[in-house]
């Protein structure tokens, strides 16, 4: 019986592992393609898979020594693949202050109807100021008693899952949806001031890469938050579902270079928010609040699932 198990091992395990290695591979190339994107955003999975497969060679070579050439190759892939995910380790640059604001981010999936769920998560986080995502007009119906406490906002319901409206406790100065692309993806912006300071926000939404057409206009979007980075005179807070994880060529391309830091990485958080439906080892962060230098991260939580395929962001910031 062992030997039956052990062949099985040797033949279905070698076979699985060289379909990984290709899968692995190309998640390493440093090369901007939809193929190359996609695969690139699975670096924590990919440890723990080559994990299984080091102990599954070990085991083998004491039978056949060849499998410790196949314990070596995944043993590197753990390292290539480690040396991204650490951006997410070591100590966290949370800075106390009295001086903060609480933003709150929910990519809210338009077919879900949990709208209380929602409406309880904010008020137990108490957020200041929040940024909701694929809403339509049953949503904005269903949540309108928000508008108590949030005396301030901007509504831009769509069907097309890429409706997004902007909550404020403060009030809001020059509110403005803009339109990203050809595609005409809306973004909505406004400024406000707290404490003598006027700080920018943009809530994005971009499009995911499901083909390569709206790869292309994905990394278009993602261009457009370097520029507004460069050419910002106020302090920046760019926050959405930016469909990409921190580990694609795009994101070090267009957001890493820009000098803008991820909340997330400063708080070395490795939870991720899609897909809320998965286990969470499983998940990968699409979420991203970027913040300027001169702004400050207080704490960074990620939220527990109300019905979405994303989980909620909850960031306290100081500037």
């Amino acid at each position: 019986m062992k030997s039956k198990i052990d062949n099985y091992l040797k033949t279905r395990g070698l076979f699985f592992f060289i379909v990984f290695i290709f899968f692995n591979i190309a998640g390493l190339l440093p090369l901007e393609n939809i193929a190359i994107d996609i695969f690139s955003h699975f670096k924590f999975q990919y440890i723990l898979i080559n994990i299984f497969f080091l102990f599954l060679f070990v085991y083998l070579s004491f039978q056949n020594r060849k499998f410790l050439i196949c314990s070596f190759v995944s043993l590197i892939l753990i390292c290539f693949n480690f040396a991204d995910v650490t951006v997410y380790l070591g100590k966290s640059e949370v800075v106390k202050s009295d001086n903060a604001i609480k933003l709150a981010l929910f990519n809210v999936l338009t077919k879900n109807d949990k709208y209380n769920q929602l409406k309880l998560m904010i008020n137990e986080q108490k957020p200041d100021i929040i940024i909701l995502q694929e809403v339509d007009e049953v949503w904005l119906e269903n949540i309108k008693e928000l508008k108590k406490d949030y005396p301030y906002f901007l509504e831009y319901p769509r069907l097309d899952n890429f409706g997004i409206a902007l909550y404020s406790k403060f009030p809001l100065r020059k509110p403005k949806i803009e339109t990203w692309t050809d595609y005409e993806v809306p973004v909505i912006t406004a400024e406000i001031k707290s404490n003598g300071n006027i700080l920018k926000i943009y809530g994005v939404h971009t499009l995911p890469p499901t083909g390569n057409e709206y790869f292309r206009v994905r990394n278009e979007m993602l261009s457009k938050i370097n520029e507004i980075f460069s050419d910002s005179n106020h302090p920046l807070i760019i926050a959405g579902d930016l469909n990409t994880s921190v580990y694609s060529i795009s994101y070090k391309k267009y957001i890493k270079s820009s000098n803008l830091k991820d909340a997330q990485i400063l708080a070395k958080t490795l939870k991720g928010t899609w897909n809320a439906k998965h286990f969470p080892f499983m998940r990968i962060s699409l979420e991203h609040v970027l913040i300027s230098p001169e702004i400050k991260i207080q704490s960074f939580d990620i939220g527990k699932n109300f019905g979405s395929d994303h989980l909620p962001v909850f960031v306290d910031l100081s500037f």
